[in-house]
């Protein structure tokens, strides 16, 4: 599949996206090509509260457009940033007003080919769905869950197997004597979303959709953020998840980002988390619905805010991007081992603000993936991958 007919597949969320793209250039070539991060284009000149970014073609060019998720605590206005496929960027609002997005996840929601937007508004607005014209033109459709959930990301994923994405809902709770749940919402075929299921969660800023246990069905890793057990939900194959949650990891974590995959190569799916207090890990899975113990991955220092999956430097394994709180990010590049991989820490970033959201993917038509950081306290930036020594 190229790139183009992967921006259009129903199904992937922006990130999956994404790294199929990095991925299928890996293909090509097995041998490690070094790159670095260091040509840099502000996407804005203000410093506001942005906290995710995704990357997808909305107006079918072939392209990869990217859409702003703005207004962390306080009302701003989400921004579509058309690509010209060179990485120059004509910017536009989504809507006439301002609420408080914290992600706007890109799926085909009513199946007719091009990619919709869902916008997780945190409390009191509403959460919205918007539908695409098919030439990245954008109109709210309807709503889903309810106004006063304090929503923080949403993930697309097709959790029935009836060929339309799901939400999940991640909300939060910093009062641990007050937990509130999560949410699964199942598309009604068209693009709406009348009813949501509670999950039997406590406090979430992010939720993983990923096939966990290899039987096919989409599970959830929803990572605990505010000092409470990160859980998995097994998925029954109908968007139900009957049963008991699984925990991963300690009784304690406060866990911002998340990521799957299949890390060391075994064909066994892997958890990346970033913990705020404690740093980044990996969880290797073994199978059969088992994990190792946490190992702990190399940091340069800073909280991790935001991690991504993707072959970054086309030798065919998974590499990390990592980006984190008011400090310089990493690629960090996976150099193999038997079972736990090794890593070589490649720096991007300026280290200004907090990346709250990454994404990956060409933005400048060359054949390798570029980093695209949602930032508070910074202006929103993309770093272009080139060639080491440059």
């Amino acid at each position: 599949m190229t790139p183009s007919s992967l921006l259009r597949h129903p199904f992937r969320t922006v990130m999956a996206l994404a790294l199929c793209v990095a991925g299928s250039a890996a293909v090509a070539s097995q041998t490690s090509i070094p790159r670095t991060f260091h040509r840099v284009l502000l996407l804005e000149t203000t410093s506001e509260t942005s906290a995710s970014v995704s990357l997808g073609d909305i107006d079918g060019n072939g392209t990869l457009d990217v859409i702003l998720a703005k207004g962390r605590h306080w009302p701003l206005v989400d921004q579509i940033l058309r690509n010209d496929g060179k990485g120059h960027f004509s910017t536009q609002p989504l809507a006439d007003s301002a609420d408080r997005t914290y992600s706007a996840a890109l799926a085909d929601l009513d199946g007719d080919g091009d990619l919709d937007i869902v916008a997780s508004n945190d409390r009191p607005d509403r959460k919205l769905i918007y539908l695409n014209d098919g030439a990245g033109h954008f109109r709210v459709s309807g709503t889903f869950g309810e106004a006063a959930w304090s929503t923080r990301y949403v993930t697309v994923a097709d959790l029935n197997g009836d060929q339309r994405p799901d939400l999940i809902v991640a909300n939060r709770s910093s009062n641990p004597a007050a937990p509130r749940p999560s949410f699964v919402c199942l598309n009604n075929g068209a693009g709406a979303f009348p009813a949501c299921t509670p999950l039997a969660t406590q406090s979430a800023t992010i939720i993983v959709a990923s096939d966990l246990d290899g039987d096919g069905k989409t599970d959830l890793v929803v990572p605990h953020r505010d000092g409470g057990q990160n859980l998995i939900f097994w998925n029954d194959g109908t968007g139900a998840f009957r049963e008991p949650p699984m925990p991963l990891g300690p009784a304690k974590s406060q866990i911002r980002a998340a990521a799957t995959a299949d890390i060391n190569g075994d064909r066994v799916t892997d958890v990346v988390v970033g913990d705020e207090r404690d740093g980044l890990f990996v969880y290797i899975g073994t199978g059969r619905r088992a994990f190792d113990a946490p190992v702990a991955l190399a940091s340069a220092g800073g909280a991790p805010y935001s991690v991504a999956i993707a072959d970054m430097n086309r030798d065919a394994k998974p590499d990390l991007v990592v980006g984190r709180q008011e400090a310089v990010g990493s690629v960090l590049f996976n150099t193999g081992g038997a079972r736990v991989p090794r890593f070589t820490d490649t720096p991007w970033g300026d280290g200004k603000g907090s990346v709250y959201g990454v994404a990956v993917g060409d933005l400048d038509g060359d054949g390798w993936p570029d980093i695209a950081a949602a930032r508070s306290e910074a202006p929103n930036a993309v770093w272009f991958s080139g060639p080491a020594g440059r």
